[in-house]
C-alpha cells in the first residue's frame, strides 16, 4: 500500500517492520531535555530501493490506468446521459400537458403524441420494437395521407417539443422507408406536401422547414431522375418569401446531391456544376430581394454537393467579392446577394468552410454598418450563421473582428449590439475557447455599458451573465458570479463586492477568464476616495496576483494596476501604504518573466505548416494556414494544462483526425503521412512547455494516479495557504498531510472531500474522516450507521442489520457499545465508528483528520 506509518516504541522487537527507503523512524527515547520532557530523536533507516518493474508489471500497470480512463469516461458519458435524461422527461411533460390542453386544435392527441415520442425514441434500449412498429404506422400514414399525416400534423404548432421530437420521428420514417425500398414514393408524398402550403405564412414555414429537413435524410437512397425532379422544385423555394425555408431547401439539396455524386448516380459536372455557374452569375446580377435570396441559396447548394474544394477551383470568392464591389444601379441587390452567399456555404459545408470564412469575418463585421440596410442585414444573417457552425478550434481566430465591432461608435449602436450577441453565441458554444480571450472582451463590454444609447445598455447587460458562464474557477463561477455582475452593472456596489472577496475560500488558481471579470472591479477600487474601500481593493488585489496560474494570464492587467500601485506607495494613509507595497511584490512576482502567450501555438503552427508542406504538397494555402491555427488550438484545449502522460499519449490520433477531415476533400496524403504530421506537432508542443511541467511529464511515466490535480490554489479570508501546489496521490498509496495550526490543513481536506477544486473526479469515491463527530441526541450506534449508510444518502431504502452488525464485527466493535447513544462514547470509540461507516462506503480515496488524536 505504500508508505508505511512510522513505529513508536524501542529498536523493533518481533513484528516491528522498518520504515521505507529515504523515509525517517521516529523512536521513542528514555532521554529528556532541560526541563523533564522527553526528546525524541530521529534515526534515518537505510533500506535498499525497490527494483524497477518489469515488463509484466509495466503491462498491468498500463492496463489499470486505462481501465481507470474507461471508468472516467464511462461515469462522465453517464453523467451527462442522466442529465440529459432528465431534461427530456421534464421536456416531454411540459409538451404532454400542452397537447392535452391544445392538441385539439392542431388535430394532435395526446395518444398521437405517445406515438410520434415512440417513433422518436427508436434506438432507446428495451423500445426498439415498439418504436419500429410506430414508425412503420407513421410512414405508411404519410404515403397514404401525405399532407394528412400524423407527422405533417404535428409540424404546425409553434411548439418546440413536439416539432423536435417530430422532426425526430421523421428522421425515423425516412430510413425506415430508405430501408424498405419505398424512398421514391416518400419523396413524392413530400413533395405533394410542399407544393400544397397551408395558407398561413407562418404555419406554412414551419411545415416546410420541416419537411425539408425529412427529405435530407433520404440521401443515398433516390434515382437520378428524382433528385433532379427535386432539384427543380427546391431552386424555387431558395428565393421564396421564407429566408428559413429556402436555406433549408439548400441544405436539402447538398445531403441529397453530395452522396449521388459520391456513389456515381450523378455526375459532378453535370447539374452540381451548372447550378453553381448560374447562381454566381445570379449573384451578380441579383435586382431584387427574392433574386438576392435564390442566388445565395443556390451558391450554397451547389458547394455543399461539390466539396469545400470547389472554392477554390471555381473562384467561389472571387465572384463574391467582385459582388461586394458592384456599384450596378442595374444589380441593386448584388451586394446583399454576395453577403447572405456566405452566409449560405457557412450553412452547407459547416467547419470546411472555416478556411476561408474565417478570415472573410471581419469584412462582415464592417457591412453590419453599411448605409444599404438590405446589405447590413445580410450581414448578420451570415455573420450568425458563420458563428452558429464555427469550431471550437477557431474561436480565437474570429474573436478579434467582433471586438473592433465592439468598438464602433454611433451608426445607432447596431455593429455593438451584433457583435455582442455574437460575443454571446460563441461563450454559450465554446466556452472554455472564449474563457482565454475574455481579458480583451469586458473593458470593451463595460464600454458598451456605458454606451448612451440604451439599446447598446441592454445588449452589455445580457452578454455579461452569459460570458460569465466561461468563468471555470469554481468560486467565481458560484459564490462570487451575482456580485461580480452587479458590481460591473453598478459602481456602487464594489465595495461589497470586493469584501465578498476577501472572505471566500479559494482552492482553484485564478486563471485569466477570471481575471478579466475580478480586475476591472479591483482597479476601480483602488481609484475610489473611500480609503477603507482602497485598502480592501489593495489587499485584494494582492491575493489574486498570489493565485494567479500562469503569469502570461495576469500579463494584460499589468499596465493598468502597476501604475496605480506605483502611485499609491505614497499614500497619505500607512495602512494603504502597506497593503500597497504587498500588492505590487506579488504583481511583479506574478507576472515574473512575462512569455508572449501565443509563442507556443505560433510554433506549434510553424511545425504544422512544415510538415503539411512535405505531406500534402498540393493543399491550398489557406486550408494550410487554417490547420496550423486549429492544430495549435487543439493542442492547447488538450494539454495546456494538466500535465498527464495519457494526455500526450492521446493526442496524436486525435490531432490526426482533426487534420484527416479538413485534407480529404482537397487531396490523398500517403499512408501514415497525416499521422507524422500529428506526431511532429505534439512533440513540439511538448517541448515548448514550461521546465517545471516537463518534469512532472517526466517522472509520471506509467503510474496510476487516482488524484492528479496540478497548480492548486488554497486561499481563505484574506490568507494564501497553498499556492501553485500539486495534488498527486497515486493509487495504492498512504500520504500524511504536515503543517502547524492555522495553515490550512483541515481547510484542504474539506475542498477535498467536497470534491469542488477544478480537476478533481467526481467518479472518484471518497470518504472523509472528520477529528469530531457530529450526532443529535438520542441516536444509538447502530441508527447512526444506517443514517450514513451510502444507500441511506443516496435516498434509498433500509439497510439491511446484518451489513451494519459485519461492518461493527470488522472494525472489533464491542458488542456492548452497539446499542449506546453515539454522544455517550468517548472520543475513541466514536472515531472506530466513524472508520466502520468508511468501511461502508468502500471508498477509493479516504481522508483522515488528525485520526491518532484518540
Amino acid at each position: 500500500r505504500g508508505a508505511a506509518a512510522a513505529r513508536r516504541g524501542g529498536g523493533g522487537g518481533e513484528g516491528a517492520a522498518p520504515a521505507p527507503a529515504g523515509e525517517v523512524e521516529e523512536v521513542a527515547e528514555p532521554e529528556v531535555d532541560a526541563d523533564g520532557k522527553p526528546v525524541r530523536v530521529f534515526h534515518e533507516v537505510d533500506i535498499p530501493e525497490r527494483p524497477p518493474l518489469s515488463e509484466e508489471e509495466l503491462a498491468a500497470v498500463r492496463a489499470s490506468i486505462e481501465e481507470r480512463e474507461r471508468i472516467s469516461a464511462a461515469y462522465e458519458a453517464g453523467e451527462a446521459a442522466t442529465r440529459a435524461a432528465a431534461a427530456e422527461a421534464e421536456a416531454v411533460e411540459k409538451a404532454r400537458a400542452v397537447v392535452a390542453s391544445k392538441g385539439a386544435g392542431w388535430k394532435v392527441s395526446p395518444a398521437d403524441f405517445e406515438r410520434i415520442l415512440s417513433a422518436a425514441r427508436s434506438s432507446a434500449a428495451g423500445k426498439a420494437e415498439a418504436a419500429e412498429a410506430a414508425t412503420a404506422a407513421m410512414l405508411d400514414e404519410l404515403l397514404a395521407a401525405a399532407g394528412g399525416s400524423l407527422l405533417v400534423r404535428a409540424l404546425v404548432p409553434d411548439t418546440k417539443v413536439l416539432r423536435e421530437r417530430a422532426i425526430r420521428a421523421g428522421a425515423a420514417a425516412m430510413a425506415a422507408a430508405a430501408a424498405a425500398g419505398k424512398a421514391e414514393a416518400t419523396l413524392a408524398a413530400l413533395e405533394s406536401v410542399l407544393d400544397a402550403p397551408p395558407s398561413d405564412a407562418a404555419v406554412a414555414e414551419r411545415v416546410a422547414t420541416g419537411v425539408l429537413s425529412s427529405v435530407s435524410r433520404l440521401a443515398g437512397s433516390l434515382q437520378a431522375a428524382s433528385l433532379l425532379r427535386f432539384l427543380g422544385r427546391a431552386r424555387a423555394l431558395f428565393g421564396g418569401e421564407s429566408a428559413a425555408v429556402g436555406m433549408e431547401a439548400a441544405l436539402a439539396v447538398s445531403a441529397l446531391l453530395r452522396p449521388a455524386i459520391c456513389g456515381g448516380v450523378m455526375a459532378e459536372d453535370a447539374e452540381p456544376l451548372s447550378l453553381l455557374r448560374e447562381s454566381l452569375a445570379a449573384v451578380k446580377a441579383a435586382s431584387s430581394a427574392a433574386e438576392a435570396r435564390a442566388a445565395a441559396g443556390g451558391v450554397g447548394a451547389a458547394v455543399g454537393s461539390l466539396g469545400a474544394a470547389a472554392i477554390g477551383a471555381h473562384g467561389v470568392l472571387q465572384a463574391l467579392s467582385e459582388a461586394l464591389d458592384s456599384k450596378s444601379k442595374e444589380a441593386a441587390h448584388a451586394r446583399e446577394a454576395a453577403t447572405l452567399s456566405y452566409g449560405a456555404l457557412a450553412r452547407a459545408l459547416r467547419h470546411g468552410f472555416e478556411p476561408y470564412g474565417v478570415p472573410a469575418l471581419p469584412k462582415l463585421i464592417r457591412l453590419l454598418a453599411d448605409k444599404d440596410k438590405k446589405v447590413a442585414d445580410a450581414a448578420t444573417v451570415a455573420a450568425e450563421a458563420m458563428i452558429e457552425g464555427l469550431s471550437t478550434l477557431s474561436v480565437k481566430a474570429v474573436v478579434g473582428a467582433l471586438y473592433e465591432g465592439m468598438g464602433v461608435v454611433g451608426g445607432g449602436g447596431r455593429v455593438r449590439i451584433e457583435c455582442l450577441k455574437l460575443a454571446g453565441m460563441l461563450a454559450t458554444q465554446a466556452p472554455g475557447t472564449m474563457g482565454p480571450c475574455l481579458p480583451e472582451c469586458i473593458p470593451l463590454v463595460i464600454e458598451c455599458l456605458n454606451d448612451s444609447n440604451a439599446k447598446v445598455q441592454t445588449a452589455a447587460e445580457e452578454a455579461l451573465p452569459v460570458l460569465c458562464s466561461c468563468v471555470q474557477n469554481a468560486e467565481v463561477a458560484s459564490t462570487l458570479r451575482d456580485f461580480i455582475i452587479d458590481a460591473l452593472k453598478k459602481p456602487d456596489k464594489t465595495f461589497d463586492c470586493v469584501e465578498e472577496v476577501l472572505m471566500t475560500t479559494f482552492c482553484n488558481p485564478m486563471d485569466g477568464t477570471s481575471l478579466a471579470f475580478m480586475m476591472p472591479i479591483i482597479i476601480r477600487g483602488i481609484k475610489d476616495a473611500n480609503y477603507e474601500l482602497v485598502k480592501k481593493a489593495t489587499v485584494c488585489a494582492s491575493n489574486l496576483c498570489a493565485l494567479i496560474k500562469d503569469s502570461s494570464d495576469i500579463a494584460p492587467f499589468v499596465p493598468l494596476l502597476l501604475p496605480l500601485l506605483e502611485k499609491n506607495v505614497e499614500h497619505s494613509s500607512p495602512n494603504i501604504r502597506e497593503a500597497t507595497q504587498t500588492a505590487r511584490e506579488r504583481l511583479l512576482e506574478g507576472a515574473g518573466d512575462l512569455v508572449d502567450p501565443a509563442k507556443r501555438g505560433t510554433a506549434v503552427g510553424a511545425c504544422v505548416r512544415d510538415s503539411l508542406a512535405a505531406a500534402v504538397p498540393s493543399l491550398p494555402e489557406p486550408v494550410a494556414t487554417y490547420l496550423s491555427h486549429t492544430c495549435a488550438a487543439l493542442l492547447e484545449e488538450r494539454l495546456g494544462g494538466v500535465v498527464r502522460v495519457q494526455n500526450f499519449r492521446h493526442a496524436v490520433p486525435a490531432t490526426e483526425q482533426w487534420v484527416s477531415s479538413i485534407v480529404e476533400p482537397y487531396a490523398t496524403a500517403e499512408g501514415g503521412a497525416l499521422a507524422q504530421v500529428a506526431t511532429a506537432a505534439v512533440e513540439n508542443f511538448k517541448s515548448q512547455l514550461p521546465e517545471e511541467a516537463r518534469a512532472i511529464l517526466a517522472k509520471s511515466g506509467d503510474k496510476d494516479f487516482a488524484l492528479d490535480m496540478q497548480n492548486i490554489i488554497l486561499a481563505f479570508a484574506g490568507r494564501v495557504l497553498l499556492r501553485k501546489a500539486d495534488v498527486r496521490f497515486e493509487r495504492g498509496h498512504r500520504y500524511g498531510l504536515i503543517g502547524q495550526n492555522g495553515t490550512g490543513k483541515t481547510t484542504l481536506l474539506n475542498r477535498l472531500a467536497a470534491k469542488d477544486i477544478n480537476g478533481f473526479p467526481q467518479e472518484l469515491r471518497t470518504w472523509y474522516i472528520r477529528h469530531e463527530v457530529l450526532c443529535d441526541d438520542g441516536i444509538d450506534v447502530r441508527t447512526f450507521l444506517k443514517d450514513k449508510s451510502p444507500a441511506k444518502l443516496a435516498g434509498g431504502g433500509d439497510v439491511d442489520d446484518a451489513f451494519v452488525e459485519a461492518t461493527l464485527d470488522q472494525v472489533q466493535f464491542p458488542e456492548e457499545y452497539r446499542a449506546a447513544f453515539v454522544n455517550s462514547l468517548s472520543g475513541g470509540w466514536k472515531m472506530r465508528m466513524s472508520v466502520a461507516i468508511s468501511i461502508m462506503h468502500e471508498p477509493e480515496l479516504l481522508l483522515l483528520d488528525e485520526p491518532t488524536n484518540h
